[in-house]
Order: C-alpha cells, then sequence, then structure tokens
C-alpha cells in the first residue's frame, strides 16, 4: 500500500504578497474611518441633549403685548365679566314679583352699575306701582324704583307704560 504523505503546516500558505497587504491597510482605514466618525456622532449627540436641557431650563420669553392685544384683551374680560354676572338675583327678583296685571315690553341691562332699565305696561297705575313695590321687597334687590310713566289715550284701554329701574346686590 502507498503512504500518504499528509502535511497540514505548508510554510507556502500563510505568504502576505503586495495585494493582502493592501487589503489589510485598507480594512484597517475603513474601520479607523468608521471610528472616528461613531465618535464624532457620539459627541454631536451629547452636544445637542446638553443644548436642549438648557432650552428646557430657560425661563419662557416675555411676550410684547400691543396695544391691538392689550385692547382685545381688555374686551375679552369685560364680555367674561358680563357673561359670569350674577344676574340671577335680579331674573328672581322678576318672576317673584311677576304679575298679570303687568306686561314687561322690555329689559336693558347694565352690568356695571348693576341696574336693570324695564319698560312694561299696566291696566291702572296702581298696578304699576304695586308691581315697583313687590320688586322693592324681594331679597336681591337693593332699589327699584319708577322712572317715568305715561297713559297712553289712544289706545283701546288706555293702558299705563310706565318705565322702572332695578338695581341688585351682588
Amino acid at each position: 500500500m502507498a503512504r500518504l504523505n499528509l502535511d497540514f503546516h505548508r510554510a507556502d500558505r500563510f505568504r502576505l504578497d503586495a495585494l493582502s497587504i493592501g487589503l489589510l491597510l485598507a480594512g484597517a482605514l475603513v474601520l479607523a474611518w468608521v471610528g472616528a466618525q461613531w465618535l464624532a456622532a457620539r459627541d454631536t449627540e451629547a452636544a445637542q441633549a446638553g443644548a436642549l436641557l438648557k432650552l428646557e431650563q430657560r425661563p419662557a420669553p416675555k411676550r410684547t403685548v400691543s396695544r391691538a392685544d392689550s385692547a382685545a384683551q381688555a374686551a375679552h374680560e369685560r364680555i367674561a365679566a358680563q357673561l359670569n354676572a350674577g344676574w340671577q338675583p335680579a331674573f328672581d327678583a322678576l318672576a317673584a314679583a311677576r304679575s298679570g296685571k303687568i306686561a314687561l315690553l322690555s329689559l336693558d341691562a347694565v352690568h356695571a352699575k348693576r341696574q336693570i332699565k324695564l319698560v312694561a305696561e299696566a291696566r291702572r297705575l296702581a298696578d304699576a306701582v304695586e308691581f315697583i313695590e313687590a320688586l322693592q321687597q324681594q331679597p336681591g334687590v337693593l332699589r327699584a324704583v319708577l322712572v317715568q310713566h305715561e297713559i297712553e289715550a289712544d289706545a283701546e284701554y288706555q293702558p299705563v307704560r310706565f318705565q322702572a329701574l332695578v338695581e341688585w346686590r351682588a
């Protein structure tokens, strides 16, 4: 039988030629470049995180208010005050003093003075006076006065048209 000669450690197997050295240097350069890029990205991320933290901790800049903004804000506050006003005492007083002898024609409210100007009609002047007195007796009313009255002579039943002023408590 013939003998086999198996030599796994041949000397020419790990030979470095110019191509191998070039590829090894190119790989080392690529590895160095990728490492530098990674370090630069890490430094940039850290700088941006620091800048973001500074921005979050800095107080918000004060907004300059122009005349138009202040006028709009004043109008907004005035409307909000009217909407949130304590109108209920005045309405409760009107509801409690309601009478079948009086016909309310109009209501004109002046919130700043807490007043309601009423225009109403009654069959007789005594009915109008009773209505005003009933308003005056209501707990939410500060003052109720008859401002003006006139008899409608050209109307069929000659009703009394009167104006009253009602002031209410807050």
